[in-house]
């Protein structure tokens, strides 16, 4: 390649793949085999995913896979969510009845097409600080932001080495920054341990332990025991089918309840949000 095709094929206008439109360094961005997506395409694509690692072919079922995501944000208007922070640019909005969450922001959600994330797709979560020294000694750090930072299960991921119930996301493999305040560090850190005890609410962190008064068993002991006694109870229904050799409705309705907590105890209650997840999907 000559040093004019070099500066035509960097800075000149190039087509983009998707809808063939022409446009320059400025409003595009490169992927894979050396093709390029404008600005406008782009922005049918999920903000969280870096478009130059796939082809476009690749990109092309994404974007159907985000049409099928902005139906399922549209069929969440009518459900409770619990926003937090309750006011702020960024932010994430929790609805446990569809076993989803969503991270908003004021200033993209205009921009990108949204999306839900599944409480099953995420393999870690974590509160992040950023300060920088003080520039006279002695005095305190200077407060840049705090918020989360979420990692979600990549197809290339082992999940026989991740907590049971998890899976993989089909296209977002980066880290996701969710910044939730950069003016107050106070009520920052009080808005990140909210959205920390609910993940931990949701995954069961707490769950098998207990409390300095509590007694009884713990919560994730009583999911075991509900899940022995249902699986104790399928047992005569099992006996009954051998015999007749028909499996009535109301024995198959109790081995899918026994299997369900059989799959909570397992994954400390992840599964009861899997359950969710799936009926959502469903309905779209």
């Amino acid at each position: 390649m000559g040093l004019g095709d070099f500066f035509k094929k960097t800075f000149g206008k190039q087509t983009c793949a998707f809808c063939g439109k022409e446009v320059g360094m400025m409003s595009r961005d490169k992927i894979k085999n050396d093709e390029f997506i404008c600005s406008d395409c782009k922005r049918t694509c999920s903000r969280f995913i870096q478009v130059y690692r796939l082809t476009k072919d690749e990109l092309l079922g994404h974007m159907e896979y985000m049409k099928r995501q902005g139906k399922l944000v549209e069929s969440m208007e009518n459900l409770k969510a619990r926003r937090v922070p309750s006011a702020g640019r960024q932010g994430i909005l929790f609805y446990d009845e569809a076993g989803m969450f969503r991270i908003y922001d004021v200033d993209q959600d205009h921009r990108y097409a949204m999306e839900m994330i599944r409480y099953d797709q995420v393999a870690k979560y974590e509160p992040y600080l950023d300060e920088a020294e003080p520039e006279e000694p002695g005095k305190e750090k200077v407060f840049g932001e705090c918020g989360v930072k979420i990692t979600l299960v990549g197809g290339m991921d082992d999940l026989t080495r991740m907590p049971k119930g998890l899976r993989a996301h089909p296209y977002i493999t980066q880290e996701i920054t969710v910044k939730i305040n950069d003016r107050d560090k106070h009520i920052g850190e009080l808005d990140v341990n909210q959205i920390i005890s609910h993940f931990n609410t949701i995954f069961g962190v707490n769950d098998d332990t207990k409390g300095l008064f509590s007694f009884g068993p713990t919560k994730q002991q009583k999911r075991e025991g509900e899940a022995l006694k249902a699986m104790g109870g399928v047992f005569g229904a099992a006996i009954k089918a051998a015999k007749t050799g028909e499996v009535p409705e109301e024995a198959a309705t109790k081995v899918a309840e026994a299997m369900n907590k059989v799959d909570d105890a397992a994954t400390s209650g992840l599964a009861k949000y899997t359950r969710l997840a799936d009926e959502a999907e469903e309905k779209i």
